[in-house]
């Protein structure tokens, strides 16, 4: 493996590695044939970010570094700091250090009243970020920038900030904890840019790097328990060190002459080893017989948000048990010759979010008080109806509606190991053992919050209809996945652990 000779340091590996490890060693090492597509919400998130600061700046007096070469740009930038210029635009800093550049180029650098090597001035890191909150990659960021300030003009600003998407300023004060939580990843980062390989590990976050594919047939062709699902990182390398470095390991491992694994209890290493063998013989693993209800009405639903812009944009049921339709009349509604229907509620504009909820609780009077199940899957659903709650007011029968919730992923967790290597919703439908498909190729989370930025920017009723249609299909998969387990689960189960 040839080693890296020039390194140059940049924000963006902060990303690459909070997303996975693997990213950034791939880039360097890995076979560029094989790198897969970045993910379009990733891409859409650097376009929006770009718009949100021309948005912003176009009210600001300052001096913009418009230089694309960085080394030209840095010498344009140091020479604007040296004449004391109120306000730099796009401006580049950069440091050398044993064989790295450390190179940064901030929104903004502000002037501020504090005598530094410039002068009785100092220069504060300011960036432009198109999400509510500053987030760990964005301080470690702001962290950088001022540790090149400081070897630049002597001074490091302790108080940095970010304009959020409202074009609020948000101020960061630097503490010592934050400089070592951030020196500590560039070390880390920097480890894997001169060669060495991070250990194998798969998690969600993994699927928005264009590696992925690349990761999972690392892992699949070194047999590696990185493949075993909910494995804690720190019990991960406990077994790696205790000789359980395989599938093969785990599925053979005799867990009382383990040592003390961390994060892993021994039903815990009950589950993995099971799911080690599951993964082997791509077997079904029953631990548990679910006791689900049955309710002549039926509900199935799942909400779509975008985090970053801070909306639930789509709220979607999927109804059965009321073939007269006495629950459709309040929502937008589409009915199907089999009695059941599809409602759901839409934010069209991040403004509508407060009227969509409305329209919600005005259909949820409609409801029965018992007879009722409300299928869910994961945590999400029940999450964001208290955060509604909270932000525009609640109502007996939205309360009366909770106490009927049935999540659907702990049933799946607490009941059946399945072959695979994460256990979302999609994975499970679209598993060979429930063969449900969604219509969309690229249907996913991320892919409906990609289609509703696009529908915010061009009102293209057929992105619309896209996310609808997908929304639509994840109730379908969650009753699909209900019926799955009424008709396949076995009368006993044979395999017992107490999770």
């Amino acid at each position: 493996m040839p080693s890296v000779k020039k390194i140059t340091f940049t924000p963006s590996l902060f990303f690459k590695y909070s997303t996975c490890p693997h990213w950034i060693w791939h880039d360097y090492f890995g076979d560029p044939t094989k790198k897969g597509e970045v993910p379009a919400l990733y891409e859409k998130l650097l376009e929006q970010g770009v718009l949100h600061e021309e948005e912003y700046v176009k009210n600001l007096t300052f001096t913009e570094v418009e230089e694309v070469d960085s080394e030209k740009a840095f010498n344009i930038t140091l020479d604007l700091m040296s004449k004391g210029v109120d306000l730099i635009y796009q401006g580049v800093i950069q440091y050398s250090v044993d064989g790295v550049v450390y190179r940064g180029r901030p929104d903004l650098l502000e002037k501020q009243r504090r005598s530094s090597k410039f002068g009785d001035y100092h220069y504060v890191p300011i960036d432009i970020k198109s999400s509510k909150d500053i987030k760990p990659e964005q301080w470690m960021q702001l962290v950088l920038y001022a540790k090149i300030l400081d070897e630049l003009q002597g001074v490091f600003p302790e108080t940095v900030a970010i304009i959020n998407r409202d074009h609020e300023r948000i101020p960061f004060i630097i503490e010592s904890k934050h400089r070592e939580k951030t020196f500590a990843r560039i070390g880390d980062i920097l480890d894997v840019i001169k060669g060495v390989k991070p250990p194998l590990k798969l998690t969600s976050t993994c699927k928005n790097s264009p590696w992925y594919n690349q990761c999972v047939s690392d892992a699949e062709q070194a047999n590696d328990i990185a493949l075993l699902y909910r494995l804690d990182s720190r019990a991960l390398s406990a077994l790696r060190e205790a000789g359980i470095k395989t599938i093969s390991d785990a599925a053979n491992m005799r867990i009382t002459e383990l040592p003390k694994i961390p994060y892993a209890s021994p039903s815990t290493l009950e589950r993995i080893k099971l799911q080690a063998q599951s993964l082997i013989d791509k077997q079904l693993k029953w631990m548990v017989v679910p006791e689900l209800p049955d309710t002549s009405l039926k509900i199935y639903f799942d909400i779509e948000g975008d985090p970053l812009l801070e909306i639930q944009y789509l709220w979607g049921f999927w109804i059965t048990g009321d073939s007269e339709g006495k629950y459709a009349k309040v929502g937008d509604v589409r009915k199907f010759d089999d009695g059941k229907y599809y409602v759901y509620f839409l934010a069209e504009q991040l403004e509508d979010e407060s009227i969509m909820w409305k329209k919600f609780l005005q259909w949820l009077e409609l409801l029965p008080n018992d007879d009722l199940t409300v299928f869910h899957y994961h945590h999400y659903e029940v999450d964001q109806c208290r955060a509604l709650e909270k932000n525009y007011g609640g109502s007996d029968a939205l309360h009366i509606f909770m106490q009927h919730f049935v999540d659907l992923s702990p049933v799946v967790i607490q009941s059946v190991i399945f072959p695979l290597y994460f256990y979302s919703i999609k994975d499970i439908a679209k598993s060979p053992f429930l063969n449900f498909k969604w219509r969309h190729a690229k249907a996913g989370g991320a892919q409906s919050i990609f289609w509703y930025e696009q529908w915010l920017e061009t009102h293209d009723r057929k992105i619309l209809s896209d996310i609808i249609d997908y929304n639509e299909d994840d109730v379908r998969a969650t009753e699909h996945l209900y019926h799955w387990f009424v008709t396949n689960t076995p009368a006993v189960s044979p395999y017992k652990i107490n999770l």
